[in-house]
């Protein structure tokens, strides 16, 4: 059986980083089957035979595979049905939508999503989640996190998307594939922490209903935080 090693909150059954989200979707494409290990930010133990220490962390048949566009690669050579990323230009592409979602999306998401992330992980977690996103940030956690202007960023950023998304039903046409996935990824981040940014009726909330509801037709419901956060967050 492989194994997904992913990340989650202080309940287990809560996983939301964008990438371990990618990777899930990504075998729901293929039809392939896996079981999950919840890890928390501070289980580095559990991930250290991959010689490198984050998620998603991909064990099938003997072989490791860390890193979503990686694992899609892995996954496109191992189970060439239906392909995630297909030719080389495909994948040139999948690297493009990689790097746009990053500025374009998960930017201002994170500015949304960061009081959220410090509510649901372990209490445990919450030490190395400030000391590392703050020295990646270069700033408090606090002056950071924005939910208001997150949402505007995250709203200004997706409407090339929307455009597309109103002539064809996936980023990919006719069917999603692995561009999908990797912005995919993203929203479920947001989705599993209980925020929705984009509109119901909005032509990316059509999209993003699509794959959920594929994926969850084969894998179930898929859990969301029941968060509250003050007003003035």
């Amino acid at each position: 059986m492989r194994e997904l090693f992913e990340l989650c909150g202080a309940d287990p059954e809560l996983v939301f980083s964008p990438y371990c989200w990618r990777v899930r979707l990504a075998l729901a494409h293929k039809g392939l089957d896996w079981q999950s290990r919840p890890t928390r930010f501070t289980d580095k133990e559990l991930i250290a035979f991959s010689g490198q220490k984050l998620v998603p962390v991909l064990i099938d048949e003997g072989e490791t595979v860390h890193d979503s566009l990686a694992i899609f690669a892995y996954l496109d050579q191992r189970y060439p049905q239906r392909p995630l990323l297909g030719g080389a230009l495909a994948a040139e592409r999948a690297r493009l939508v990689e790097r746009l979602s990053f500025h374009m999306v998960r930017v201002p998401l994170l500015k949304m999503l960061i009081p959220r992330v410090w509510q649901v992980i372990d209490p445990a977690d919450r030490e190395y989640f400030r000391s590392s996103r703050e020295k990646a940030l270069g700033m408090s956690l606090e002056a950071f996190a924005d939910p208001q202007g997150g949402e505007r960023l995250f709203r200004e950023g997706v409407a090339p998307l929307e455009m597309w998304l109103r002539d064809q039903p996936f980023l990919e046409g006719q069917a999603s594939g692995g561009c999908d996935y990797l912005l995919a990824g993203m929203l479920f981040w947001a989705w599993c922490l209980g925020a929705q940014p984009w509109a119901e009726d909005s032509a990316l909330g059509a999209w993003f209903a699509r794959i959920l509801q594929t994926y969850e037709a084969t894998h179930g419901p898929v859990k969301r935080a029941a968060i509250h956060l003050e007003e003035n967050q």
